[in-house]
């Protein structure tokens, strides 16, 4: 299968995407970009037709190379309704299915951006899966690069 050479088992193995790789998109105001632990992507500003296209790319991209973590900067004031396409990702990953610790995080850079990524965050958690819109991109940076929380099994002393 092509692209296989990415993987090692179940998951990709991180070490053999480069970090800084820039992947192809639509158009000049779709953006990814894989950041070593996370897949950035720029959606917008742009036409109603170009971002919901992006969106598309995005739902296909995490696919096809296995993204775990995927930060999403929504851009520009028009076209509010477009955004709701980041809901129909999170659907769509779902219906797939996407790996334990998958994680989305989304930083709405505008008002028009903040509608459909809460619609996205409200989807994710009516499937149980985890998406979360922050404010502050450094936020959602920590969020999407905290180590997963695994519970401790106590040793007994005695």
């Amino acid at each position: 299968m092509p692209g296989d050479t990415l993987y090692a088992g179940e998951f990709p193995a991180r070490g053999l995407l480069f970090t800084g790789m820039q992947f192809a998109a639509p158009h000049p105001e779709c953006t990814f970009h894989h950041d070593g632990e996370y897949l950035r992507a720029h959606v917008g500003p742009a036409s109603a037709a170009e971002i919901r296209e992006c969106y598309q790319a995005l739902a296909s991209l995490v696919v096809e190379h296995r993204f775990q973590r995927v930060l999403v900067l929504g851009l520009g004031e028009q076209h509010a309704h477009s955004h709701l396409g980041a809901r129909d990702v999170v659907v769509a990953l779902h219906e797939i299915g996407v790996p334990a610790g998958f994680k989305v995080a989304m930083v709405p850079k505008s008002d028009a951006t903040l509608n459909g990524f809460r619609h996205a965050e409200l989807a994710a958690r009516e499937r149980g899966m985890r998406v979360q819109v922050f404010r502050e991109e450094a936020q959602a940076v920590r969020w999407l690069t905290q180590p997963e929380n695994t519970k401790r099994i106590p040793r007994h002393v005695g």
